[in-house]
């Protein structure tokens, strides 16, 4: 089932959302191979890669990105290491797993869509202990707000921001 663009199995497995991503990627090298064939610069090569190639590859990464496993990761850096090798990409683009793992992270990325409902910082004008974010933790009243998917990612961003402290 596809959704959004993102290929869902049933055991959840990502490899066929992989294979169909290097699929439709290797179309954009052939079209980046011709377009280099009739004479484009490698900075223009360069741009078209980051807004066709590289955005296929990280489009909706944090739906998809935690549920894939090391063998698909690989395949995904190894066409990233592939389009560099060509000439598409250029040397100092930064690995996949870092680009997906800062569109992941709530707190540190302020262009994510969810940045804007985080809650409000809390200043204290007092000594106490060191805490690793500065955030006022909303209360949680019952059960369903637990399994709240947006609950779940602002808990889980706090605490790991707060464990790489």
């Amino acid at each position: 089932m596809s959704v959004l663009g993102v290929t869902l199995t049933y055991n959840l497995s990502m490899t066929t959302h992989i294979d169909n991503i290097i699929t439709s990627c290797a179309r954009v090298l052939y079209g980046l191979h011709t377009l280099r064939s009739h004479g484009m610069l490698p900075p223009a090569l360069h741009a078209v890669f980051q807004s066709t190639a590289l955005a296929k590859v990280t489009y909706a990464s944090p739906a998809w990105w935690g549920f894939t496993n090391a063998t698909d990761r690989n395949r995904l850096e190894a066409f990233i290491r592939r389009a560099v090798r060509h000439g598409y990409c250029a040397h100092t683009t930064p690995t996949l797993s870092s680009l997906c793992d800062k569109a992941d992270n709530i707190i540190t990325n302020s262009t994510h869509c969810l940045h804007i409902l985080l809650p409000p910082k809390v200043e204290k004008h007092y000594s106490t202990r060191p805490r690793g974010h500065c955030y006022q933790l909303p209360r949680k009243t019952s059960a369903l707000e637990e399994i709240n998917l947006f609950y779940r990612l602002l808990y889980r961003d706090i605490l790991s921001f707060n464990s790489v402290d």
